[in-house]
């Protein structure tokens, strides 16, 4: 696989088709636009956004880095003001996801999507998986399936439209080996090639195939593998590297995010953000100001294109930098590096 596919959708979604190839200037100027529609809906519709940036009411960011004058949105912002966060009216909301606190207190954080806000998610992995698979490969989804506008089924029906065959499992009990078993049998009679999951879960399924077939390079056939929703480690990628040999692609993202964040190109070193649905900033955890590029601090980002629940300047909690040199695959694209969240030492 092989070839710009995020840069040549991006192109498209921000109207750029006047120019030969996706530049930096005009997707910046895009992303200007897009803070200012932004900040100006969120003021307008949200409560919540009406009273934190009351301040900033009737103005407009002349230039991206203004932004940074912006206050922060909080988990624990979050969590107590979700529905005075919504700027469109309840009954326009087709999906509501929540999600637990860390820790025993704490009220839980829900994320509420509109159909039109999901539909940007399934588009982008329609566009996004075209770095692993084309129409015809066959994707084994280790993802929340079942209900309507769940992960798995997003990318269900993000991959339909890429044309290729998939089979939504959704999320496997590891310990069960009778799970196990059926997924291994999922893999050889579905002729699985491809499949979507997390790191613990593509782990233990390697390993379970190990010992039933020991290390089979080239065989089932799976020829990429895409983790997500977790913490990935590069000795987790190596073991699936050494048992399948497949290549392994990674993916960055969080439900505040709409699922969808950043992903792994070919070359397999860092990841491009999905820069025409969300500007992202990388600050200093400690003063909130934006470091230098090149060195680590938290990743911030502002909902470009939502409108059930658009968040501004939202703290994820998780340590990245900016790769600084331009990606070999050609993208104009900005690349994170690894992420680490909080939680890892």
């Amino acid at each position: 696989m092989s070839g710009l596919f995020l840069d040549n959708w991006i192109k498209e979604k921000i109207d750029a088709i006047d120019c030969m190839d996706l530049t930096r200037e005009r997707l910046e100027q895009f992303q200007l636009k897009k803070l200012n529609e932004t900040i100006s809906h969120a003021i307008k519709n949200s409560r919540f956004y009406n009273n934190k940036l009351k301040n900033f009411k009737g103005q407009q960011l002349k230039n991206i880095n203004e932004i940074e004058n912006l206050p922060f949105t909080t988990a624990k912002e979050l969590s107590e003001h979700g529905k005075s966060m919504l700027c469109v009216p309840a009954n326009h909301i087709s999906r509501i996801v929540t999600l637990n606190t860390s820790g025993s207190t704490g009220e839980s954080k829900r994320v509420y999507f509109t159909r039109e806000d999901q539909e940007l998610t399934i588009d982008y992995f329609h566009h996004g998986m075209k770095n692993l698979v084309d129409e015809n490969d066959t994707v084994l989804i280790l993802l929340p399936c079942q209900r309507p506008g769940s992960v798995g089924d997003l990318l269900n029906t993000g991959l339909k439209r890429l044309g290729c065959r998939s089979v939504p499992f959704g999320l496997p009990d590891i310990t069960d080996t009778e799970v196990l078993n059926r997924l291994c049998k999922i893999i050889e009679t579905e002729s699985i090639t491809s499949f979507v999951g997390s790191p613990q879960e593509a782990v233990c399924l390697a390993k379970f195939w190990k010992e039933l077939h020991g290390n089979a390079p080239g065989f089932p056939g799976i020829k990429t593998v895409l983790l997500s929703t977790d913490y990935i480690s590069d000795e987790t990628a190596r073991e699936l590297e050494e048992i399948w040999g497949c290549k392994v692609f990674e993916h960055y993202g969080m439900t505040e995010m709409g699922l969808g964040g950043a992903v792994s190109c070919e070359t397999l070193v860092g990841y491009h953000p999905r820069e025409n649905d969300l500007y992202f900033e990388i600050i200093d955890p400690g003063t909130g100001i934006v470091v230098p590029e090149g060195e680590c601090g938290e990743i911030v980002f502002t909902t470009l294109t939502r409108k059930g629940m658009p968040l501004i300047r939202y703290r994820t909690g998780d340590l990245s930098k900016w790769i600084i040199e331009q990606c070999p695959c050609g993208s104009v694209l900005k690349r994170l590096n690894k992420v680490f969240p909080r939680w890892v030492k």
